[in-house]
Parts: structure tokens; sequence; C-alpha cells
């Protein structure tokens, strides 16, 4: 059981033409808030830094690494403009799919207004807001630019951050048996995977006037 699951992660950061197209679309459709996909990159990422951390090449890795980047920028830019072209009609017809309200969407669009990138990035890292900042930034008219900059920054910090579990998780592996890595790899997955998808879900259930 844990060989397939190790090849079949391999098989998805090798980079064939296969995989990119795969996590490409992977990469568009979780930024377009589409459940589940997420925690399916962030698997792929503690993947790849757990076979750093076991002397994997990082050139290797590139290929999956640049194509998760474009792919998430593009459901973000795609997401901006639909955002900014059909306003709350998005939100009224597909809101209740991706758990986004219009309260809580006015309430970050309120927050966000003409900021900085900075407060852009910290939106795009709170759980479970990641798409409604996109959305936000599309209705409130927020310079493409400096979205497009924002998304890039979060993006980057979030493949490191997935990254550095993996190879904190593949360092931690060591003092074991070689033979039980596969199922500690697994074991680490669920772990990050869970405590990341715990957070965003007290996040979303917390009361709205502590928002």
């Amino acid at each position: 059981m844990w060989s397939t699951v190790w090849q079949t992660l391999d098989a998805m950061t090798t980079g064939s033409l296969l995989s990119i197209g795969v996590v490409f679309s992977l990469a568009i459709f979780g930024e377009m808030g589409l459940p589940g996909i997420s925690p399916i990159l962030e698997s792929l990422l503690i993947f790849t830094g757990f076979q750093m951390a076991h002397g994997g090449h990082v050139t290797a890795s590139i290929p999956f690494l640049a194509i998760t980047c474009a792919g998430r920028l593009c459901g973000a830019t795609s997401t901006y403009w639909l955002s900014a072209s059909l306003g709350t009609k998005i939100i009224d017809r597909f809101g209740r799919y991706i758990r986004i309200s219009r309260r809580r969407l006015d309430q970050i669009t309120q927050r966000l207004g003409t900021s900085a990138i900075p407060m852009i990035v910290v939106a795009r890292f709170t759980p479970g807001l990641t798409v409604a900042s996109s959305i936000a930034c599309g209705l409130s008219k927020i310079r493409y630019k400096k979205f497009l900059a924002s998304v890039g920054i979060h993006t980057l910090a979030w493949e490191t951050l997935f990254l550095a579990l993996g190879i904190l998780g593949g360092k931690v592996s060591e003092s074991f048996k070689p033979q039980s890595e596969h199922a500690l790899l697994a074991i680490w997955i669920a772990i990050v995977i869970a405590v990341a998808a715990s957070a965003g879900y007290l996040f979303l259930r917390r009361p709205s006037n502590r928002t």
C-alpha cells in the first residue's frame, strides 16, 4: 500500500508532460475554490521536501514547483477578473460551494480596501480566505499588478513552507529504520494536512462577531 502511494506521488512530481498537465489543472481549480485540491498539492510539496531530505536532486523538482506556481497564478487571475466583471453575482451563485458568504466577503473587502501588498498576503495565508481574498480584490478593484505581486509572494512562501515541512519530516525519519520510510511519509503528510484543515475549519466556524 505504502509503496503504491509513494509511486503515485513520485509520478506526479517527476515533471513528465502528463504530470505537468495534471498538476497545472489542480493548481488552477484549487485557486478558484474547488474543494479538496489544496491538500493534494500540499501533499506533493511535502513529498518533494521529503525526497530532498533523502538526497533527491532539487533540479528534478523545478518543473513541478514552477508549474504549481504558474497554475496558482492563472487560477487567482481568473478569479480576480471574474469577480471584477461579475461582481457579487459570482458569490450569489457559487458562494455556497466554496463556503464564502456575502457577509464574510464584505468584511474582507472592507479590511483590504486599497491595502498594501503585505495585507493581501496575510489575507491569503488566513485559513479559508485564500479564494475569498482573490474575489475581494476583484470586487474592490485593487490594482491587478499589486494583486498579482501578492499572489506571487504568497505562492512562493506557501511552497517554501510545505517543502520545509517535508524536509523536516525527512530528517526526522532518518532516526527510524529505512523500511518504515514509506509509512512515516504517509503519517507525516496526514499530520500536517490534518493540522492545516483543523485550523481552517475552526476559523470558518467561529462566530461572525469575532471575524
